[in-house]
C-alpha cells in the first residue's frame, strides 16, 4: 500500500491574536474619531458652525502657497459672527519638518458700547507654524507649534490685541480608503500670562480625488478659568489642490 504524506499545519495563535488586535485598534480609532463630536452636544450648550474653503498650490517641491476663506456662525446657527480671509506660504525642509507663515484678516461681530449695537470690527492676525510629522505604526503623529499676534482696528488706529503660543498634537489614521480620521488637542498659552484654554477636536477627511478633499469635524474648548466646556463647533472644509 502506498503511504500518503502527512501534512501538519501548525497555527500560531500568538501571531493571529496580534493581527486581530492590530485590526481592532485601527477600527477603534476610526470609531472613536466618528463618535467623539457627539459628546459635544448638550441642551445647555450652543452649537456653532465654521465653514470654509482652502486652496493650495505647490510652487516647487519645497515651497507652497495657501489661501483660505471662512464663515463662522454662532448661537445655534442663527448669528453670523465672523468672516475670515487669509493668505500664507510654506517651506518644507524635509519629509518631516515644515514652516509656514500667514496673514489673516478678520471682520468679527462685536458689541459697540458707544453705539449700543453689534457691529463688525476688523482684526489683523499674523502667525507662523512650525510643523513636524512622523509615522508611528499605522498612525501618523503631527505636532504644530504656532505663534500668533493679533491687532484690532479701533476707529482707524491699530492696537495690539493679544498674542498666543499654541501647541497642537494630532493623531491621524492614513489608510487605503478615501476616509482619513484624526483627533487632536490644542493648548493655548497667552504670552506673558498663563495657559488659558485647551481645544479637543475630531474630524474625518474624504478624498474625492487627487485634488479635492472634504473634511467634516467638530471641537469643544475648555477654558481653564471656566469649569464648563465652551460651545460645540462643527467644522466643514473643502480643500482644493491647484
Amino acid at each position: 500500500m502506498k503511504k500518503l504524506p502527512i501534512r501538519v499545519h501548525i497555527q500560531n495563535p500568538f501571531i493571529n491574536c496580534e493581527f486581530l488586535l492590530f485590526l481592532s485598534l485601527k477600527n477603534y480609532f476610526f470609531l472613536i474619531t466618528l463618535l467623539l463630536p457627539l459628546f459635544g452636544f448638550s441642551q445647555e450648550r450652543s452649537t456653532n458652525l465654521w465653514a470654509g474653503i482652502n486652496a493650495s498650490k505647490s510652487i516647487t517641491k519645497k515651497i507652497s502657497l495657501e489661501a483660505d476663506i471662512q464663515w463662522r456662525i454662532n448661537n445655534n446657527l442663527t448669528t453670523s459672527n465672523a468672516y475670515i480671509a487669509e493668505l500664507g506660504a510654506g517651506y518644507k525642509f524635509n519629509k518631516h519638518w515644515e514652516i509656514m507663515t500667514f496673514y489673516r484678516f478678520i471682520t468679527r461681530r462685536k458689541y459697540d458700547k458707544g453705539e449700543e449695537i453689534h457691529i463688525f470690527k476688523p482684526y489683523h492676525r499674523f502667525y507662523a507654524n512650525l510643523i513636524y510629522d512622523h509615522k508611528i505604526a499605522f498612525l501618523k503623529f503631527a505636532y504644530r507649534l504656532r505663534y500668533q499676534n493679533q491687532f484690532k482696528d479701533d476707529n482707524g488706529t491699530l492696537e495690539n490685541d493679544k498674542s498666543y503660543l499654541r501647541n497642537r498634537a494630532e493623531l491621524s489614521y492614513p489608510n487605503k480608503t478615501k476616509f482619513t480620521p484624526a483627533i487632536s488637542a490644542d493648548l493655548f498659552y497667552r504670552m506673558g500670562e498663563e495657559f488659558d484654554e485647551i481645544r479637543y477636536k475630531s474630524e474625518v477627511s474624504y478624498k474625492i480625488n487627487k485634488k479635492n478633499t472634504f473634511t467634516i469635524g467638530g471641537f469643544i474648548s475648555q477654558e481653564f478659568s471656566d469649569k464648563d466646556l465652551d460651545d460645540f463647533t462643527f467644522q466643514l472644509t473643502y480643500k482644493l489642490k491647484l
